[in-house]
Formats: C-alpha cells, sequence, structure tokens
C-alpha cells in the first residue's frame, strides 16, 4: 500500500508544480480512504521525504547495477556521480523535483559512505571526516542539479563535476585524469521518472 501511494504521489507532485499539494490529492490519485493514507504518512512533507528515498533509493539501484563490487572506490565514485547527473540532465522533471529534496536515501547514504571510507583506506581519497566528505559529494551533485534546471550545460557537464569532486576528495590528479577516461556505461535497468 505505501508504494501504491508513492507512485501515485510521483504523478501529484509532477502535476503540482510550485503549488503545494494537500492530502486531498494524494487521497484521490492513490484511490485509498483517508484512513488508509493516514496509516502511513501523518502529512505531506513526511510523504514528500519518502518519495524522495523511493527515487533516490530506484537510481541507485540502477546505478549500482552497472558500476557493481567489482571496481574500485574512485571509479565507483567517478561513474556513480556521472550515471547520477546524466539521469539529472536527461530527465529535467526528476532532476528538479530531486534537486529540491531536503534528505537523502539511505542507498545513497550507504554506497556513497562505503566508497568513501573504502577510498581514504586505500589512500586515493584524503577527507578531514566521514561526514564532510559525503557532503562535499552530496552537496556538489545537488548543487550542479540545481544548475541544470536553470540554465543548459556543456557536453561535459557530468565530467566537470566528477573532477572537481575527486579535487575535494583529495584524489591525484594523474588519477582523476585516468577515471575520466572511462567508459561510462548506459543504465540498462531504467530509473524511475516523476512525471
Amino acid at each position: 500500500m505505501r508504494v501504491r501511494i508513492i507512485e501515485a504521489a510521483l504523478g501529484v507532485f509532477a502535476d503540482a508544480g510550485e503549488e503545494q499539494p494537500v492530502i486531498d490529492d494524494f487521497i484521490r490519485a492513490a484511490g485509498v480512504a483517508r484512513g488508509t493514507f493516514y496509516n502511513y504518512y501523518k502529512d505531506v512533507p513526511q510523504l514528500l521525504a519518502d518519495t524522495t528515498n523511493y527515487l533516490d533509493n530506484d537510481l541507485i539501484e540502477s546505478i549500482e547495477g552497472e558500476i557493481g563490487k567489482g571496481r574500485s572506490p574512485a571509479e565507483r565514485m567517478t561513474l556513480g556521480v556521472r550515471l547520477w547527473l546524466r539521469k539529472a540532465g536527461s530527465d529535467p522533471a526528476w532532476c528538479s523535483f530531486m534537486a529540491k529534496a531536503r534528505s537523502t536515501g539511505q542507498g545513497i547514504h550507504d554506497s556513497v559512505g562505503r566508497d568513501l571510507r573504502n577510498g581514504l583506506r586505500a589512500g586515493v581519497f584524503d577527507y578531514p571526516t566521514l561526514e564532510a566528505g559525503f557532503d562535499l559529494v552530496v552537496g556538489t551533485v545537488r548543487a550542479a542539479m540545481i544548475r541544470l534546471t536553470i540554465e543548459p550545460v556543456g557536453p561535459q557537464y557530468d565530467a566537470q563535476i566528477a573532477r572537481v569532486i575527486l579535487q575535494g576528495l583529495g584524489t591525484e590528479r594523474r588519477m582523476i585524469d585516468a577515471l575520466l577516461r572511462l567508459d561510462v556505461p548506459e543504465l540498462r535497468r531504467p530509473a524511475r521518472t516523476i512525471a
């Protein structure tokens, strides 16, 4: 039932634009009773957070399917950032919705956190704290997504953002250059959209 409400919420949020949808909009779209809605969500902000988490985790699942566990932490970070931003660039509605999110999904915390820790242990990253490294990655990607919603960017924007993140994480320039030459795979498992 929770997924049914979230799936309906995707359409409601997409249709609402800048207007704030109300609970009745979600009840109507999901075709559920008011009590059923309240069994899962107390208010719209809680549903918004859960919907954002749902979309975050969905894209992480698609990206993980492409970059897998056999790559180095630096390769995973590079390809993950580039795939995320390519999704953002190709899906403006999704990008706009996700750029406004105030939270990140558990999948992002797990994946980015694991790669940051493993990269530090391997000596390819050098950052002061896990929180600072995480905020550098997530904050830079979110800022890039906001830019994608307001102005056109060049075809290598995803590589430029990956370069800045890797530099911020303390990766050596020669390694960054090699990482940016990696072929970026296509997502075979399409990620959900908001529309």
